[in-house]
């Protein structure tokens, strides 16, 4: 069977994690870059073509690099949530840990 992605928040994270959904406002972005913040803390995400502008409320599909200054996320998709209630969603990821 295929590792599935898990949805997780950003303080939770553990370099055993491999496949990882991550939801938050992208807070800064760059050409082939972006800062993800979740509300429990931030994290680097490498993505291709983002479409999404600052302060999108996205979930990130990715695999999670551990470095030694932290951890960043190679995502395989983005996941635009702008039509999602954000407190109910926040609520659902607490509950899905």
């Amino acid at each position: 069977m295929e590792p599935s992605y898990r949805e997780k928040q950003i303080k939770n994270l553990q370099k055993e994690d491999m496949l990882v959904a991550l939801s938050g406002i992208i807070i800064s972005k760059g050409k082939d870059t972006f800062v993800l913040d979740d509300g429990t803390g931030n994290i680097g995400v490498f993505f291709d073509g983002l479409q999404q502008e600052e302060e999108s409320y996205v979930r990130v599909f990715g695999r999670l690099s551990s470095l030694e200054e932290g951890m960043e996320i190679q995502a395989d998709f983005v996941q635009d949530l702008r039509n999602i209630d954000k407190k109910l969603h926040k609520k659902v990821i607490k509950l899905l840990e």
